[in-house]
C-alpha cells in the first residue's frame, strides 16, 4: 500500500513522488550550506594539470601535480617571441596543519602565503571552485587568488585590499610529455 504523500505544486498540479520532499531538502541544505575550508592538500586537487594563457603577447604555462606527495608542486614560465621571459617554482605544502603557498619567483628566496578562503560551488553546470593565499607582510603581491570554473583558471595577484590587481586568465591544455606533472 502506497502512503506517499503528493507534493502539490503551483496551480495544484501534483507530483507524486516518495522521495521528492527528501531531494528538495538536500538540495535546500547543499545550496545553503557553507563553503568548505580546504584543510588537505587533496583539497586543492583541483589546481592539478598544465595551464596556459591565450592572449596575445607573452604566454604564461602554469603546471601543477596533485598529491599524494607531501607538497603540491608547481611551476610556471613565460615566454615571448620563442625566448623564456620569466620562471617561478612554486609548491603548496601542508604548515601548522593548513595549506600554505610558497613562491619562489626565478629561484629566489621563498615567500610564504597563508591560505585565508576558499570557495566552492557545486551546481548542475558548474565546478566552481576558489583558493586565496595572503602575506600582509610581503612587498608585492600580498594576495594570491585562485579560481577554477571548468577548464578556465585564473589567477589574480594584488595588494592585501584587493588593489594593483593583475589577472592571468589560463585554459586548460594537454600537458606534453616533458611538462607533464
Amino acid at each position: 500500500m502506497d502512503r506517499s504523500v503528493p507534493l502539490v505544486l503551483a496551480g495544484g498540479t501534483p507530483a507524486v513522488h516518495k522521495g521528492a520532499m527528501r531531494t528538495l531538502l538536500f538540495l535546500a541544505a547543499l545550496v545553503l550550506a557553507p563553503a568548505a575550508h580546504a584543510e588537505t592538500l587533496q583539497d586543492l586537487h583541483w589546481l592539478k594539470g598544465c595551464w596556459r594563457t591565450a592572449d596575445p603577447g607573452p604566454v604564461i604555462t602554469e603546471v601543477w601535480s596533485a598529491p599524494p606527495m607531501p607538497a603540491m608542486i608547481g611551476y610556471s614560465y613565460t615566454t615571448h617571441d620563442g625566448e623564456t621571459q620569466g620562471w617561478e617554482a612554486m609548491r603548496i605544502e601542508m604548515l601548522d596543519g593548513a595549506p600554505v603557498f610558497v613562491g619562489m619567483p626565478s629561484g629566489g628566496a621563498a615567500v610564504r602565503f597563508s591560505l585565508s578562503e576558499t570557495l566552492v560551488h557545486v551546481g548542475a553546470r558548474s565546478g566552481y571552485v576558489g583558493a586565496t593565499f595572503e602575506n600582509a607582510a610581503h612587498d608585492y603581491p600580498q594576495r594570491i587568488v585562485y579560481q577554477r570554473d571548468r577548464n578556465a583558471l585564473t589567477a589574480t595577484i594584488s595588494r592585501i585590499d584587493g588593489s594593483d590587481a593583475i589577472t592571468f586568465a589560463y585554459r586548460r591544455v594537454s600537458c606534453a610529455s616533458e611538462l607533464r606533472p
